[in-house]
C-alpha cells in the first residue's frame, strides 16, 4: 500500500504503524505546531487534526487502508 502525501505522511508514521505510535506522533506534531508562529500553522494543525481523526479510530483507519490500496 503506498500514501505518497497521505495521513500516514502527515503523522510520519509507518503504514503497519500500532495505535500506541499514531497517538504519540499526533502529540508530538501538534504541539511543534502549536509553538509554531509561521502562517502555515493553522493549516498543518488541520491536517495534523483530520490525520488523527481518521487513522486514530479503527473503523474509519481500515477504510482509509482499503481506499488507499
Amino acid at each position: 500500500m503506498s500514501d505518497p502525501q497521505g495521513l500516514y505522511f502527515t503523522l510520519e508514521v509507518a503504514v503497519h504503524a500500532r495505535a500506541e505510535v499514531i497517538e504519540a506522533a499526533f502529540s508530538v506534531l501538534r504541539e511543534q505546531v502549536l509553538r509554531d508562529d509561521g502562517p502555515d500553522a493553522p493549516s498543518r494543525l488541520a491536517a495534523l487534526n483530520r490525520a488523527h481523526a481518521t487513522l486514530g479510530d479503527p473503523r474509519r483507519r481500515a477504510a482509509y487502508d482499503a481506499s488507499v490500496s
